[in-house]
């Protein structure tokens, strides 16, 4: 089974990071797109973002160019760690052109056609 292509929403902050370190060694996963704010954009990673967490950045990503937060990421699925107060109508957009969203953003949190995932 080939990796999923996958990008991030948000991420150069905290929870966007933490994101990519989880998922940047996990098999089933490919980090593919970074997306965030405007100030961002056209950067490469490493140049955008300070890292916060303990180790270093992922050299899988450290060159990846930070695009917009909107549809056009090669990706399949998109892990959102966009602020709530931005969060619904970007995630909405990425929902509609045929990402699959996993947010972690209180935006959708009850809407009835979204599934809630409670880690165990």
């Amino acid at each position: 089974m080939r990796p999923i292509r996958t990008g991030i929403l948000g991420a150069t902050g905290a929870v966007g990071q933490r994101f990519i370190q989880l998922l940047a060694s996990n098999p089933w996963f490919q980090i593919t797109a970074l997306a965030a704010s405007d100030r961002s954009v056209g950067a490469p990673y490493y140049k955008a973002c300070t890292w916060r967490l303990p180790g270093d950045c992922p050299a899988s990503v450290r060159e990846l160019i930070v695009q917009p937060c909107e549809p056009g990421l090669d990706c399949e699925i998109v892990f959102s760690a966009l602020p709530s107060s931005v969060a619904g109508p970007i995630e909405e957009r990425m929902a509609a052109a045929g990402y699959g969203v996993l947010s972690n953003a209180s935006s959708h949190r009850m809407d009835a056609d979204v599934p809630l995932l409670i880690p165990e």
